[in-house]
């Protein structure tokens, strides 16, 4: 993968904007449903809110908040937030007001712009009691057709207050703005704790854009959005990345199959992406069979390791070209890819290699490389990892040390041939009679089999062995399996302590906002449900297990 970083060492996520509506103003680059606005409609309607923002008395390094469904209007905020050099802030509709809380107690916005009702939910009541603890709020902003109560005031009113700032104002605002500068708050998921602010840079999320274009076939793509816009798979994946190649980004406010496939169909999506839960989805829908998908040209699959029976679908029944990374929202994207490809096996088993502007470590518990072959963290070092986490220093020093490098957690091995395993994190590492299990290696064990669709594993407590795994596996269409099917499948492929001590069939997982299996709730589920084991009645080694 060639990345050249001179080809954006010192651009703005903007001065994409500026170029395609000045070579392209008629071109479409954004849209939901009908609605779509160009590039020349897209630039004034940014510098619209840009000019309103700084009324409002937004400055460089002022957080901005919104909360939304994935739609143009978050992303129209986020281009004029960062344009003056403003701090952006996702916030996620599928927050609990716990969540909500915290991060905008956190993260203290100057201005709020939200959707009140979205679905069944009214967010009208949380944001006033929220806003009235948090005092760095000076104004709620109502986006949408939603009713609006003084002293909140609509996006329409909000806009009025531009008039009155002119060219020379925002030019002045836009030459403060350097590509180093901080340009969104990204929340991480807070599966073990509560979630920290990683505050990313435009480098780095136009680099991450950059690796995309790497990895697949040159050009302007036209892509779906229906990524929740506190992830960076919405913000950057999707909106930066369409933005950057000149492409055409159509947001979905939920996650549908139905959706998604007659948006390709009709909308002649050229690249397609998602987790792997959220293709499987797609590909089981009744209508899969019956919708045209040839404009599809590439298919990104990422957020998790796909098994080799999605894979083999992908390819055969879509197109002959998927990406697979490792990607992180400490590093604005990826640290490791795959270019498009149809090697299944390649797919399957590994992230494929280091980008090349990223550094690259495996390390023991004491900081020593390991050797090849065997599991290691992976430390990442380069310009585009984040800049710190938001207000929080001593985990900001935990996280990159003083030589710079990223401690990411993910345990890792080499293969000989340079492309790279995930093993799994070091927090759902457990250990089992004194071994090291990574529950990663176990799912993808049982995913090899034909019947399962989705693993999930968790380390459970054992009076014996300390820690055994307990597996949650959902089966695929039309397919049935016994729980000693699947543990007789496992033995050919792991060592006896890594056999899980059950296997519970489910209808479904619990997911995260981003379509990742909860974990976290799958562990208090399993509980002390792990069944005496004959295989494990006393502490052996792995050979005896």
């Amino acid at each position: 993968m060639n990345i050249n970083p001179a080809e954006f060492q010192d651009k703005l996520i903007t001065d994409y904007l500026y170029l395609h509506a000045e070579t392209m103003p008629g071109k479409e680059a954004v849209g939901i449903g009908e609605s779509m606005q160009s590039y020349a409609d897209l630039r004034e309607s940014v510098e619209k809110c840009a000019r309103a923002l700084l009324a409002l008395g937004i400055r460089k390094g002022d957080r901005v908040a919104t909360l939304s469904p994935p739609h143009p209007d978050y992303f129209i905020i986020l281009l004029a937030t960062t344009m003056i050099g403003g701090v952006w802030l996702g916030l996620n509709p599928r927050y609990s007001r716990a969540e909500l809380e915290h991060v905008i107690a956190d993260a203290e916005p100057s201005v709020i712009f939200a959707r009140t009702r979205i679905d069944k939910r009214r967010y009208r009541d949380e944001l006033h009691s929220i806003c009235g603890s948090v005092r760095s709020v000076k104004q709620l902003i109502v986006l949408g057709s939603d009713f609006t109560h003084p002293p909140d005031i609509s996006y329409s009113a909000f806009l009025l207050h531009g008039n009155n700032v002119g060219a020379t104002d925002l030019a002045a605002a836009q030459s403060s703005v350097r590509s180093m500068d901080a340009a969104f708050l990204v929340y991480t998921s807070g599966t073990t704790g509560k979630p920290k602010g990683a505050v990313l840079h435009h480098y780095g999320a136009i680099r991450h854009s950059h690796v995309q274009v790497s990895l697949r076939s040159p050009g302007a793509v036209r892509m779906i959005n229906p990524y929740p816009i506190n992830h960076i798979a919405g913000i950057i994946a999707c909106s930066v990345y369409c933005l950057v190649t000149g492409g055409t980004g159509y947001y979905l406010e939920k996650f549908d199959p139905e959706a998604v496939l007659r948006t390709i169909e009709e909308k002649r999506i050229s690249v397609w992406g998602g987790v792997p839960v959220m293709l499987q989805k797609v590909l089981d829908h009744p209508d899969f069979s019956t919708t045209d998908l040839s404009s599809i040209k590439e298919i990104s699959c990422s957020g998790g390791t796909a098994s080799k029976p999605l894979l083999e679908r992908l390819i055969q029944e879509i197109c002959p070209a998927v990406t697979t990374m490792y990607a992180l929202t400490e590093a604005a994207g990826a640290v490791t890819a795959i270019p498009s490809t149809n090697d299944v096996d390649l797919l399957a088993e590994s992230v494929g290699k280091p980008l090349d502007d990223c550094e690259f470590r495996l390390v023991d518990e004491r900081g020593e490389e390991v050797r090849k072959g065997e599991p290691g963290e992976i430390l990442i070092r380069g310009p585009f990892i984040m800049k710190e986490y938001w207000r929080l220093p001593e985990a900001t020093g935990q996280a990159i040390d003083d030589e710079g490098w990223l401690h990411t957690k993910d345990v890792a091995v080499k293969r000989d041939d340079g492309n790279i395993i995930l093993v799994g994190r070091l927090s759902d590492m457990y250990k089992s009679g004194g071994y090291n299990v990574y529950p990663k290696e176990i799912e993808q064990a049982l995913e090899a089999h034909p019947a399962v669709n989705l693993a999930c594993v968790v380390g459970v407590p054992d009076p014996v062995y300390g820690e055994v795994g307990h597996a949650f596996v959902t089966l695929a269409p039309g397919q049935t399996a016994a729980e000693q099917i699947l543990l007789d499948h496992c033995r050919r492929y792991l060592a006896n302590y890594k056999i899980p001590k059950q296997v519970v069939i489910e209808t479904s997982l619990p997911l995260l906002p981003n379509n990742k299996p909860d974990k976290r709730r799958l562990k208090q589920t399993a509980g002390d449900a792990v069944k005496p084991d004959a295989d494990q009645a006393a502490p052996c080694n792995a050979n005896q297990r």
